[in-house]
């Protein structure tokens, strides 16, 4: 007598790999949004410590001297250092020389865009606004933050120009963005 063996080949059916392929697509588009929420909060960390090193060093500097270091138009003016390759490294770096002894190096914008961060998505660090003689010693020490549910963003604080009392930021009736974070002495 002669056994006939039936054997049968075990595979995936199409219905089957279809659902894998969702399931690994559903995870990794989690993943992706978790990492990307995470370097955003990251970069706004790091740009909060970085101006909070800067205003340090600032105030070091004003103790020994009386006044904080001029901006690039020099004292009560509305000029500033930038942080941003386009405005070209000698802004960044002469305000560097002011703060030198008090800081190890000048941290510079995790995305450091070639714009001031007064508009939506310009992120860089820039210092200036300096007051002496016609104001009160105040300075204007400002990044433009990822978050846009970040407490200390200017739409949630309304910061104001020290020199004018008026509001900066959109949310309050200015006209810069309302991702704005000033640690400057008079926003603290």
């Amino acid at each position: 007598m002669r056994i006939i063996s039936l054997q049968y080949k075990r595979g995936f059916t199409l219905i089957e790999l279809l659902m894998v392929v969702a399931l690994i697509s559903l995870l990794s588009s989690l993943i992706a949004t978790s990492v990307f929420s995470s370097r955003i909060k990251a970069n706004d960390a790091r740009r909060m410590s970085d101006l909070e090193q800067v205003r340090n060093a600032l105030e070091l500097f004003h103790s020994d001297n009386g006044y904080y270091p001029p901006s690039g138009c020099g004292w009560d003016c509305t000029g500033y250092n930038y942080s941003y390759i386009a405005s070209g490294p000698t802004s960044w770096n002469t305000f560097y020389t002011y703060l030198a002894p008090y800081l190890g190096s000048m941290p510079v914008d995790p995305v450091n865009d070639s714009c001031p961060p007064w508009n939506d998505n310009c992120h860089s660090y820039t210092y200036g606004n300096v007051g002496r003689y016609a104001y009160a010693d105040s300075y204007d020490l400002t990044t433009n933050l990822e978050s846009a549910g970040h407490p200390n963003r200017c739409g949630a604080k309304g910061y104001k120009w020290h020199f004018t009392n008026v509001f900066w930021c959109t949310a309050f009736g200015g006209s810069y963005s309302d991702q704005i974070y000033e640690a400057s002495i008079d926003n603290k």
